[in-house]
Parts: structure tokens; C-alpha cells; sequence
């Protein structure tokens, strides 16, 4: 009796021992982060000494891409290690590439294995902290896509996003036209009214057509313009958990009461395994900034951004170290895609930078597509490494999943590949033959490894049509898709992408390594889509639109309130 006692407690011992020894995780997703917005991506003008310091400590990928150019199907990606379209987050008609509204009725799957519901299997207590962006209610007020849905054990952040509308005085719907306003629709009101009146006064209407007209005219313009008002308040809020603790979203403070969230996470969790998901609100749109970072940078507003939110990722990172827990934390930062070019604001570029790439988000030119990711896990992965080789962001899940030795999904494609034999100088090689990239529905470039060489080739089907001089598109917030937004290359634009990543000299279609690469793509392509199964469009336009029914509301019908009681810790 003794005896098995002893061998028992002596199993329990040891189970506790290898459940103590798992590394806790930190992951740090920055919105909108261009390649060289960092100083060790090769920033010299915005101060990053906190971001610098994980990569002295780690390893830089240098050649570490996404699926798409967006943030929605980006972080589906990120979160399952598949092909957004596998999850139903690629739009078919280009234009709602992402949710556009809290109130949206689409969002990541539930039947989709998340890397949270991996590791709270493998024992994790998990917390999501910021900007979530992959739906909330499917029906009613349900949380179905509720990120306390997706293996998470807390939440605080946005539903959604920080996007104009959340600035008093921007709109949801500048996201996509740039140059609409309140102002603009009731100037165009006026002169569409001055025009009828006119008209009237000359004769070419008369009375009754002109009222009719005119009625229209003013109910349009006054319908548009309520919409510009109301659906700020409703976009912006605050979610602790399933409660809305503050409407609209008060963006002063925000990044700070972020990082207090994910400190005290930390710290309850100390004990451990733990995974923070650590997902910021900058440095998208509308830019905002805690007094201390304001004129903070040589680099105007956007340069702020990144130093404050440089400054978060110290105050996270300070917390694991003085608790004990630097040695035995994975840490993978990343941004959900390159900078934002069309942002421009009064006359402010309020983007990233691209360095020597071209293009940018909503686009699959390297600008948009190539990320800053650093990967660092102390005496595991060598301190101040570079690695050129090709990785993606679909490797974390199976790379989180091996960490803990939790199981990667056997009923379904995972696309990501393991990273820990590159990282650890298992392997010199990368596990990725192609990478598929795509804009919506559509595949608009293809990487190619052939295996035993050390070039990649990427291969563009198609690319969007900029404004005339720019390497963006002019006329819409955002790149699209299909149709007359895009150009359809008959023969597709290949490039040496490991010696020319600038994408500024592609190989002629008439030289044999064109023909001897362009051979492997069409199969590659085919193969690829016969494993994609037809599943539920989560970004079709009708889920995208608003729904009343699905709208959170903190006081109704004010749906106003305020996080007052709060102290922050952590201030600069």
C-alpha cells in the first residue's frame, strides 16, 4: 500500500515538474507595423529600444510573410496556422476584406482549432488583450465568435478595431472613400439643392418636380449624415470579458490600459503555463496618443505611435523578467500586415514605412506582405540571429502546439509548418515549398522554394492598379480585388525575390529559369485549391452590414459610458 502510494506521489511529482517546465508564451501583434518602422528592421529615425532589445535576444526572420495583406483573414491565419479562405474569411467581392461594424454577423468559425484552445488543453490559463477583429455575435447578442469562444480564459480590448469613426470627427466609411465627410455630404447637399432651385427659378423644372427632388435630395444627405454620426459610438467600445465598460472607445489612455491588462495578467498567472496574446490597437487609424508620446518622435504622429507602443511592449516585457519568468518565455512578435499608405490625413502621411519593398497593406507586393517578426526563447534560440530563410505567420499554431506538446488538428489542412528545428539550428532548411498569396478570394502571387536551392521565386497573377506615381491606390482607402481594380497578367511578373526582394526587376518570360519555374506553379496552384473545401462566406456583404439586433450597448439608449473608476499602473 506503502509502496504505491510512494510510486504515486512520486508520478505527481514529476507531472508537476514537466507541467512547471512548459515556457509560458507572449505573443505581440502590432496593427498596420511596416517592415522598417523598427530600428532593428533598419529604422534610424523612430526609437525602439524595447522591440530592439527582444531581437538581440532572439532571432529576426527576415523572409517571414502572410497569407493576405489585411488584418481580419491575417489574424484568422495567425490564430488557426490555415489559409484564411479555409475558414471562410476571404471575400468574394473584394471590397469587405475585413468587418467594417461591431454589429457584423460573420467571424472566425468555432469549429476551427485556435492556438489558445491548443494550449488550454496542454494546461495554459490564456488571456487576450486589444484588438480582436474576427467577429462577436452570430445570432442575437450570442458571443459566438466571442474570443471566450476561442479557448480564451480573459478578454479586454476591442470586438472589432480602432478605425476613423472612432476619432470625433472621422467616419467608418472614410475607410473606404477617403474624401466622404459629414462636411463633404452636406456641401453636396447644398449645391445639389442651389442646382434645383436654380432650375426651378429658370423653368427647366417645374414645382412639383422640383419638391420631389428636392425631398429626395434632403433625405438622402440627412441619411447619410446620421449614419456618419451614429455608427461611430456603436463601432467604438471597450469589452471586459462580455461587458461593455466603456462607448464610445476613449483613445487617450487606451494603449495604457492595455498594458495594465496584460501586466496583471502576468502576474496572476506567474505560476503558470500562461499565453498572453497581446493584440495593440496602434498603429493603425485614427492615431492617438497617451500626452507623454505626444511630438514623442522625430517621425511625426505615426513615429509616436510606434514609440509608445515600443514603450508597452518594455512595460510587458520588465514585468516577465522581474517576476522570474524571462528564461522560460517564447516570445513571437509580428505585425498583421505592412503599413497603410493610403493614410493620409490633412495633409499627414499617418503610415508606416516599407524600406526597400514595394506596395503595402491590401496588397501582395512584399510592402504589404513581409513582416517584422522576431521569435525569441532564452537558451533555446540563439541571441542576435538573422534567419533569410522563408517562414510564415501560419507557423505559430504548430510551432505553439510542439512547444507545449499539444496536438495539432489531424481532421483538417493545417498550412503552418513547425519552427522550432530552424529557430533551435536543428535545420537550416524551411519546410515551406510554396506560400500562397491571396486578395480576397483570389490567389495574386505565389512563392516558390525549390527544394536543395536557396533562391525563392514569387510569382504575381495579378496586381493592383495604383494611382498614377504611387505604389497605392489613390481613388480608395484600399487596394480591391477583382475587376477593373486589378490587372490580370496574361504572362505573370516572376522574380528573383531572395536577390531582388525589391521586386523591381522581373525576369523575362523568355529566359529558362522563367520557364523552368512557371512549370511548377500552375500544379502547385491546382493542388492547393483541390484541398479547399467549400465552407460559409463569413465576409459576404449582407453579414457586413449593420445589424441592430447584434448592436452591444452599455446604457441604452445612450449607449454611453465610462471606465472612470480605473487607476493606471502603468504610465510614462
Amino acid at each position: 500500500m506503502y509502496k504505491y502510494l510512494l510510486i504515486k506521489l512520486t508520478l505527481s511529482f514529476i507531472v508537476i515538474g514537466f507541467i512547471s517546465a512548459k515556457p509560458n508564451i507572449v505573443v505581440f501583434l502590432v496593427d498596420d507595423l511596416g517592415i522598417a518602422d523598427v530600428g532593428c528592421f533598419g529604422n534610424d529615425t523612430i526609437r525602439t529600444p524595447n522591440i530592439d532589445r527582444l531581437a538581440e535576444g532572439g532571432a529576426r526572420l527576415l523572409h517571414d510573410v502572410h497569407p493576405d495583406s489585411v488584418c481580419t483573414p491575417n489574424r484568422a491565419a495567425l490564430m488557426t496556422g490555415r489559409y484564411p479562405i479555409r475558414s471562410g474569411l476571404a471575400s468574394d467581392s473584394g471590397q469587405y476584406r475585413m468587418f467594417l461594424r461591431t454589429s457584423s454577423s460573420g467571424g472566425l468559425p468555432q469549429n476551427e482549432t485556435t492556438i489558445a484552445e491548443i494550449v488550454s488543453v496542454a494546461g495554459y490559463k490564456t488571456g487576450f488583450i486589444g484588438k480582436w477583429h474576427l467577429g462577436l455575435h452570430l445570432s442575437t447578442k450570442d458571443f459566438h465568435f466571442h474570443p471566450l469562444k476561442q479557448g480564451f480564459h480573459y478578454f479586454y480590448g476591442l470586438s472589432m478595431t480602432n478605425i476613423r469613426s472612432c476619432e470625433p470627427g472621422q467616419y467608418l466609411i472614410q475607410l473606404v472613400y477617403p474624401s466622404l465627410s459629414v462636411t463633404n455630404v452636406v456641401s453636396a447637399i447644398l449645391v445639389t439643392s442651389l442646382t434645383l432651385y436654380v432650375g426651378y427659378l429658370t423653368g427647366l423644372l417645374c414645382k412639383p418636380a422640383f419638391i420631389v427632388l428636392l425631398t429626395i435630395t434632403l433625405l438622402i444627405g440627412t441619411s447619410i449624415s446620421c449614419y456618419f454620426l451614429v455608427t461611430g459610438p456603436f463601432n467604438c467600445f471597450v469589452l471586459k470579458n462580455y461587458d461593455v465598460v466603456e462607448q464610445p472607445t476613449s483613445l487617450e489612455n487606451l494603449t495604457m490600459r492595455f498594458t495594465d491588462e496584460a501586466v496583471n495578467f502576468i502576474r496572476e498567472n506567474r505560476d503558470g503555463p500562461f499565453l498572453l496574446y497581446m493584440s495593440f490597437a496602434k498603429v493603425h487609424t485614427a492615431l492617438f496618443n497617451t500626452r507623454p508620446f505626444v511630438n514623442h518622435s522625430v517621425h511625426g504622429r505615426y513615429g509616436d505611435n510606434v514609440e509608445e507602443m515600443d514603450w508597452s511592449v518594455g512595460q510587458i516585457m520588465s514585468a516577465v523578467d522581474k517576476l522570474g519568468l524571462k528564461e522560460n518565455t517564447f516570445v513571437y512578435f509580428t505585425s498583421d500586415n505592412g503599413p497603410h499608405l493610403e493614410e493620409i490625413n490633412s495633409g499627414e502621411y499617418h503610415g508606416g514605412w516599407k524600406g526597400i519593398y514595394r506596395g503595402g497593406k491590401g496588397q501582395s507586393w512584399e510592402g504589404g506582405l513581409r513582416m517584422p517578426t522576431i521569435v525569441s526563447w532564452p537558451k533555446h534560440i540563439p541571441a542576435g540571429i538573422s534567419l533569410d530563410k522563408l517562414t510564415s505567420t501560419l507557423d505559430l499554431l504548430p510551432t505553439v502546439a510542439k512547444l507545449v506538446g499539444g496536438d495539432v488538428p489531424k481532421d483538417r489542412v493545417i498550412d503552418g509548418k513547425d519552427l522550432l528545428p530552424l529557430l533551435t539550428n536543428q535545420t537550416q532548411h524551411t519546410s515551406h515549398e510554396f506560400i500562397f498569396h491571396y486578395c480576397g478570394n483570389q490567389i495574386h502571387a505565389v512563392r516558390y522554394h525549390a527544394k536543395e536551392s536557396d533562391i525563392v521565386w514569387k510569382v504575381h497573377l495579378m496586381t493592383p492598379n495604383w494611382g498614377e506615381g504611387t505604389d497605392y491606390c489613390i481613388d480608395i482607402g484600399l487596394c480591391l480585388c477583382h475587376g477593373h481594380h486589378v490587372t490580370v497578367h496574361k504572362n505573370p511578373l516572376l522574380f528573383d525575390i531572395t536577390n531582388n526582394p525589391g521586386e523591381n526587376s522581373p525576369i523575362s518570360d523568355d529566359r529558362p529559369e522563367y520557364k523552368e519555374v512557371m512549370k511548377h506553379i500552375d500544379p502547385a496552384i491546382k493542388k492547393h485549391k483541390e484541398t479547399i473545401d467549400s465552407v460559409p462566406n463569413q465576409l459576404e456583404a449582407h453579414k457586413n452590414h449593420f445589424h441592430p439586433s447584434l448592436q452591444m450597448c452599455c446604457n441604452f439608449p445612450f449607449c454611453s459610458c465610462r471606465e472612470n473608476d480605473r487607476e493606471l499602473e502603468h504610465y510614462p
